[in-house]
């Protein structure tokens, strides 16, 4: 009785045609028992997709996730008066209150979203370009805040 084989030979299957003698091969052998070899690695082979299928899979999912995780959406006004209360009001106020000011340097004041957006220029040119603001960056104010500032004023600008 003749049967088909499959074997593996450099990473590719490969049929061979081998003679069995009936009487040592069970009744069952064609009926998904194993035999030489089994079904059982070609069934693993059918249920488990290839690895480059997987990692693609994988990050097909993940990308879209990554993306939106990185970007935010545009700076709110709310988020602007924070950021620049935080870093400049303490100089640019009516009424400063950092010990070197008893005004605010240039007449400038930076309390209002008006007052903000008026100076935009200059806070772009002072915080985002030079990165002269906040004086000697004693506030800590880290790229992502010049960043988030700078956005703010490029889409105010359109």
């Amino acid at each position: 009785m003749r049967h088909l084989k499959l074997t593996q030979r450099a990473g590719r299957a490969t049929r061979s045609v081998h003679t069995a003698v009936t009487r040592s091969m069970p009744a069952v052998v064609g009926r998904g028992m194993p035999f030489i070899g089994g079904w059982a690695r070609r069934a693993r082979a059918r249920l488990c997709p290839p690895r480059g299928v997987a990692a693609v899979l994988m990050i097909a999912i993940t990308a879209p996730t990554a993306a939106l995780a990185q970007a935010p959406g545009p700076p709110t006004d709310a988020e602007i008066l924070a950021l620049v209360r935080t870093h400049c009001v303490p100089c640019h106020a009516a009424e400063p209150t950092h010990e070197a000011f008893a005004r605010a340097p240039a007449g400038i004041v930076l309390e209002t979203i008006p007052q903000i957006a008026a100076n935009a220029a200059r806070i772009m040119t002072q915080v985002v370009v030079s990165r002269a603001m906040p004086l000697g960056n004693q506030a800590g104010m880290t790229d992502e805040e010049r960043d988030r500032i700078a956005a703010w004023i490029e889409g105010r600008n359109k």
